[in-house]
């Protein structure tokens, strides 16, 4: 008959108590230890543009932050997930990214109504833009044609863009017949309706090289893309008039956002909508006045105002633009009217 010591008995006892706690710590790990969700970022911009680095990487690491563990976002910069720009907005429709950041007017008729934005005069900054065109997107005023698969995360607006032409220009007289490039049937309209001849289908990267081979006399843009494309350095008159801006957001594949932790939807909800949007405006409005304010110090650079009589003169032919969009777009006076009242809530 086999026997055990009291002493043996006592070690078994140990060593079954040292294997059960270490299986219940394993176990406990184990369930703490969170499967993250990680979100597929797609985005048009290279690292090195301050949208990418000061903006969106901004954001997704605050959403990261406060999602308690349960996320990741893995950034794709210039079109790694996908080179063309104009599918990218597809791209999260379709699930191939979670997130993507697209300029509407690639993909035409996705978000007719935030071409309000491209009108003259719509807003007087990124921020007072992206933060009125946000309160319409919570409002319903800003629902877009088939993005019923999407939830948007950021709706933005450029700074307000200004006339850069290689000839000075203080008159409708003197911009008559110049072929200005333009962004969008939006802005084209309002090229021509000051008298000159708009220049569609040029990209960004493309414009200073039409310039100094003389396809272009000048073009429409912001501060921020004048100095990131060279136009600036083509093309040294400026002409301060507010042309419109450029509407741009951020979207997220909806049954993605619907398949999260709860942790993590109220994390990018937190960072999302009029966050989303002064971040992005205070960013882009501050890298205005830099890029400006270095421009002005340049004595070669001509900078004009339009005289009161003059300005007079531009604001009747802009008013036509304005005119024609409320008459063309579904529901048209009700939206600008709206658009404007947020505006000048913003402005406060």
């Amino acid at each position: 008959m086999l026997t055990i010591s009291r002493m043996t008995r006592r070690r078994v006892a140990k060593g079954l108590l040292g294997c059960t706690a270490a299986v219940l710590l394993s176990l406990t790990a184990g369930q703490g230890a969170q499967a993250k969700d990680t979100l597929r970022f797609t985005t048009s911009l290279p690292t090195q543009a301050f949208i990418y680095s000061d903006i969106l990487s901004v954001w997704a690491e605050r959403v990261v932050a406060d999602s308690q563990g349960t996320l990741d976002i893995q950034m794709f910069p210039v079109g790694t997930l996908g080179r063309d720009p104009a599918t990218h907005l597809d791209m999260a429709r379709d699930g191939v990214a979670d997130i993507a950041y697209f300029i509407p007017g690639y993909t035409p008729g996705a978000m007719n109504e935030a071409t309000i934005l491209e009108l003259p005069g719509s807003a007087p900054s990124a921020t007072v833009g992206s933060v009125a065109a946000t309160k319409m997107v919570e409002a319903g005023l800003f629902p877009g044609q088939g993005m019923e698969k999407v939830k948007i995360l950021g709706m933005f607006s450029t700074a307000p863009t200004l006339l850069t032409t290689t000839t000075k220009v203080e008159s409708l007289e003197d911009v008559a017949g110049l072929k200005l490039r333009g962004a969008g049937p939006t802005l084209l309209a309002t090229i021509e309706a000051i008298g000159a001849t708009p220049v569609g289908g040029i990209t960004s990267p493309q414009i200073a090289e039409s310039v100094s081979r003389g396809l272009l006399d000048g073009s429409v843009n912001e501060w921020v893309a004048l100095t990131i494309f060279g136009v600036a350095e083509t093309a040294k008159y400026h002409l301060d008039v507010n042309l419109g801006a450029s509407p741009i957001m951020v979207a997220i594949n909806k049954a993605k956002y619907d398949s999260l932790p709860e942790e993590a939807r109220a994390a990018i909800d937190k960072h999302s909508g009029e966050a989303f949007a002064r971040l992005w405006g205070e960013e882009f409005d501050g890298h205005i006045e830099k890029f400006r304010g270095a421009a002005m110090k340049d004595d070669e650079r001509t900078f004009t105002t339009l005289s009161e009589e003059e300005q007079s003169k531009w604001d009747a032919r802009l008013q036509t633009v304005v005119d024609n969009w409320i008459a063309e777009t579904p529901n048209g006076q009700a939206i600008y009217d709206a658009f404007t009242e947020a505006v000048d809530a913003a402005s406060q």
